[in-house]
């Protein structure tokens, strides 16, 4: 067996450890955590944040579907293009949060009869922008299969972001501990990727690297 596939060999088998390892982890602290909310919180807290992330989770399809996978499959993607998606992904993702701000919120607080949807779903819809930055550092580590950065960052927003939700649940915030606990969880991950894997965009935009990667990227999207 040649050094490059021994190599490659290798880089999968640690990818493939350190996905695993971020996983299990997050997940296990994620169970621990809810379990300590649950005593903490009233159900109807948790039945608000669920109704204001199904419209988070939609909006998070446009943010991150699509661009994210077509760069990690485009075998020539180069800083260009990455740098193209980063400015595009900000742009969007400002646009359906200003829709979510000013039209969305209102009518699904009127629609549920529910006027604290409307600052929850404004608060919670900052997450769309910061996403977008990560959905581009996730793209980066993956084609590097540094999976291994992965790692330190969910895990740290994990941590970090439960500690928020427990302190601020325990002082009896209640809905807005949820908030915050996804929120933190959002910008720890993505800050603590962007300091410990050095990708920077440069500055620099192209339409037509765009456009070619939405021919890829919109198939995935639907």
């Amino acid at each position: 067996m040649s050094d490059s596939k021994k190599q490659m060999k290798f880089s999968v088998i640690s990818g493939l450890f350190w996905k695993f390892a971020e996983r299990m982890s997050s997940q296990l602290v994620s169970v621990i955590v809810t379990i300590i909310l649950a005593r903490l919180l009233m159900p109807s807290d948790y039945g608000t944040v669920t109704l204001v992330t199904i419209f988070i989770t939609i909006a998070n399809v446009f943010v991150n579907d699509g661009f994210g996978v077509a760069l990690i499959q485009k075998k020539d993607a180069d800083d260009l293009d990455f740098s193209s998606v980063f400015y595009f992904g900000i742009a969007f993702s400002i646009f359906l949060y200003l829709i979510i701000f000013f039209g969305v919120a209102p009518i699904v607080a009127d629609f549920y009869n529910m006027p604290i949807l409307v600052p929850v779903l404004r608060v919670l819809a900052l997450q769309l922008p910061i996403a977008s930055i990560n959905s581009v550092q996730q793209a980066y580590v993956s084609r590097k299969m540094i999976f291994k950065k992965f790692f330190y960052a969910t895990i740290s927003g994990t941590l970090i972001s439960a500690i928020v939700g427990i302190t601020m649940a325990y002082f009896g915030m209640g809905v807005w501990a949820l908030v915050a606990q996804y929120l933190t969880n959002t910008v720890i991950n993505t800050f603590t990727l962007r300091t410990i894997i050095g990708w920077r965009p440069s500055l620099q935009f192209s339409l037509e690297r765009l456009k070619g990667l939405f021919r890829y990227g919109w198939k995935l999207l639907i």
